[in-house]
């Protein structure tokens, strides 16, 4: 557990935030795990800063969010976003965008929180390095921030052009422009991830475990905010397990995207769980052998479940939107292949 925040680091935090006139915020996984989205939307509206999120952070501020530019780290658009900015203020996070990501030239004005001491300056250097739990800190430079400010005029936004004047028109730039790149990439897997979102309700809670689907999912698809997307457990091998517990406190109907491999094995803890709930499997696969019968839809009878088959994206967005409103557990083969990730 990391230990109280120091308040005279908190102070210089809010201090630099303060003069700040192009802040853009990075939050990564230790935000959700510190329970701190609240405390990272309310900064992120006192200082108009963008919120560029790491996958492990997705869904830290709801996409709907007119700060929110998504879970886009790593991608050359969220870079030049973070390039151009005056301060980073990374939050639970590594800094680590994925194999094969340039380094980033990052401005010297870094401010950096995290719990674990280790990650503060381990990849870039900081001039604020902050060791403390994420929603302590937030709360206290929040604080700091909204008190009334003996500086105002200091940091002179007006100077500036419109367009860098906004935070909402900086994310909202990064999204598009990230969107229009991945569209023009991979046209029927934007077009498939459009079509399932709109076939699940809002509040439908995401787990994530399809490696092949996931550099589409992650940056892409539309998460209504805080406790809607769930990220697998790094090692966990039990997704039958790992969803019902997810749906436990999950607002609505739970969506697991998983691997045919990784479920059949333990398609009798489905059939074994005490409560209905409300868990759907979803297992892309690629079935090119028409005629016969999946590895996924055998072991599915032989378990005495049934296995809704679907072939393209719309079939597969009635299906779920099928699924998903009746209260039992359900699983959907869909015959989608995702391609190498957008570029």
């Amino acid at each position: 557990m990391a230990s109280p925040p120091d308040a005279a680091e908190l102070s210089q935090a809010a201090f630099l935030l303060r003069l700040s006139a192009r802040p853009v915020i990075l939050a990564g996984g230790g935000v959700a795990r510190a329970g701190a989205e609240e405390q990272l939307a309310r900064v992120a509206e006192v200082l108009d800063a963008p919120v560029i999120t790491t996958w492990n952070g997705k869904g830290t501020l709801p996409d709907a969010h007119p700060l929110a530019a998504g879970a886009l780290f790593g991608r050359p658009e969220a870079g030049r976003l973070l390039e151009s900015a005056d301060t980073v203020f990374a939050l639970g996070t590594t800094l680590d965008p994925g194999p094969g990501s340039p380094q980033l030239d990052l401005p010297a004005q870094m401010i950096q929180i995290d719990a674990d001491r280790a990650q503060l300056g381990r990849r870039y250097p900081v001039r604020l390095g902050i060791e403390a739990d994420i929603r302590e800190a937030l709360t206290g430079i929040l604080t700091a921030l909204e008190a009334p400010n003996p500086l105002k005029g200091a940091a002179d936004r007006t100077s500036l052009a419109p367009d860098e004047r906004t935070g909402p028109g900086r994310a909202a730039e990064l999204r598009q422009a990230a969107i229009r790149r991945a569209e023009e990439s991979g046209p029927a897997q934007m077009a498939a991830l459009a079509a399932i979102r709109r076939a699940l309700p809002a509040d439908a809670t995401i787990l994530h475990r399809n490696p092949a689907s996931a550099p589409w999912f992650f940056p892409f698809f539309e998460v209504a905010g805080p406790g809607t997307w769930v990220l697998a457990e790094e090692g966990s091998q039990f997704p039958v397990a790992e969803a019902a517990a997810a749906a436990g406190g999950a607002p609505g109907p739970l969506v697991c995207f998983c691997d045919e491999d990784e479920l059949i094995p333990h398609l009798k803890e489905l059939e074994g769980l005490e409560e209905p709930g409300d868990l759907t499997f979803v297992v892309f696969t690629d079935r090119s052998d028409e005629g016969m019968e999946s590895a996924l839809a055998a072991a599915a009878s032989e378990a005495g479940l049934s296995v809704v088959a679907t072939s393209g994206q719309e079939a597969l967005a009635k299906a779920l939107s099928r699924e998903v409103a009746h209260p039992s557990h359900s699983i959907v083969e869909a015959d989608l292949t995702w391609d190498a990730g957008p570029e």
